[in-house]
């Protein structure tokens, strides 16, 4: 059952967000020719919306009540979500360190280095889970709706502190300062703290909610 769940949201996410998708990749034409991994860092940001969509397309659909019908448990239809936000993050996580190799094939002048790529993965890889893990149990206690408001003032806040970052004089400062093996494993570890947290969380929501 679960394996049926999960094929549905790939199917869903497919089939509902191709346009979405080629934004993707424009943020990747842009981070590589531009020679800036700013453009890149958006693409986490992004795969939580599209991943999102699942449960919007849900509740247009009133699969929540139709699910009722078959012999699977809410925790299930949770579950699934989840791992497929983990699906996406791994996919964004790939993208990102293909765009990463692809500026220092191109820009041979100033290439990245290891730490830095290291530190930029760090922080996609955190934040395609991070934003998921406050937002969703938001849309399942609420709805997607009001979930909605709840994606764009977390993304919001994200951008701000992207762009304060990125766009500051003294980047390398930045990054330096992030360079530690025991603070990039420190701050993915407490991604998947959180993101294991609320789906627990959101797992009870879903069990109690009137649907």
């Amino acid at each position: 059952m679960m394996k049926g769940l999960i094929t549905k949201e790939i199917i869903v996410l497919i089939k509902n967000n191709k346009m979405q998708f080629l934004c993707l990749l424009m943020f990747v034409v842009l981070g590589v020719f531009m020679k800036s991994p700013a453009y890149i860092m958006f693409i986490p940001f992004l795969f939580p919306m599209l991943v999102k969509q699942g449960l919007t397309v849900d509740e247009m659909s009133k699969w929540d009540k139709y699910s009722e019908c078959f012999p699977v448990d809410r925790k299930k239809i949770v579950s699934s979500k989840y791992i497929v936000v983990l699906f996406a993050a791994v996919i964004s996580s790939v993208m990102a360190l293909a765009s990463f190799l692809l500026i220092n094939i191109i820009n041979k002048d100033k290439v990245l280095s290891l730490n830095d790529i290291t530190v930029y993965l760090t922080a996609a890889s955190s934040i395609s889970i991070i934003l998921p893990a406050f937002m969703y149990p938001f849309d399942f206690k609420y709805g997607t709706a009001k979930g909605r408001i709840v994606y764009f003032i977390l993304t919001g806040i994200a951008v701000a502190g992207l762009s304060s970052a990125f766009m500051g004089a003294d980047i390398a400062s930045y990054v330096s300062k992030l360079t530690q093996p025991i603070l990039i494993a420190a701050i993915f570890a407490a991604a998947l703290i959180l993101f294991t947290v609320s789906w627990f969380i959101s797992a009870k929501i879903y069990e109690t909610r009137e649907i």
